[in-house]
């Protein structure tokens, strides 16, 4: 680019420098619907996730405790949960050879 005598280059005309947005939806952030749930999965990517946890032992272990079903959960559930075994025969019912 050429300039005339003792001027300097200027920059092409345009934005300003500042960068264009490429036109796509705006992207969500975590306060709408779902907010919490996105949270919680980012946590649980922590302790189950590849590499080293963030989360100390100690916290893991009594997160674990905390979480552990208590005998009312566990009667709940025998009683309201249907257990299906699939492609499960009883013994009575299998081909005598």
């Amino acid at each position: 680019m050429t300039t005339p005598e003792g001027e300097s280059p200027r920059p092409p005309a345009g934005n300003g420098g500042q960068r264009q947005s490429r036109g796509g939806p705006p992207r969500r952030t975590g306060s709408g619907p779902g907010g919490d749930d996105r949270e919680a999965e980012r946590g649980l990517r922590g302790l189950v996730g590849s590499g080293s946890s963030q989360v100390s032992v100690g916290a893991a272990l009594r997160a674990r405790d905390a979480s552990r079903p208590t005998d009312a959960d566990l009667a709940e559930a025998e009683e309201s949960l249907p257990i299906v075994r699939r492609n499960w025969l009883p013994r009575e019912e299998l081909p005598r050879r």
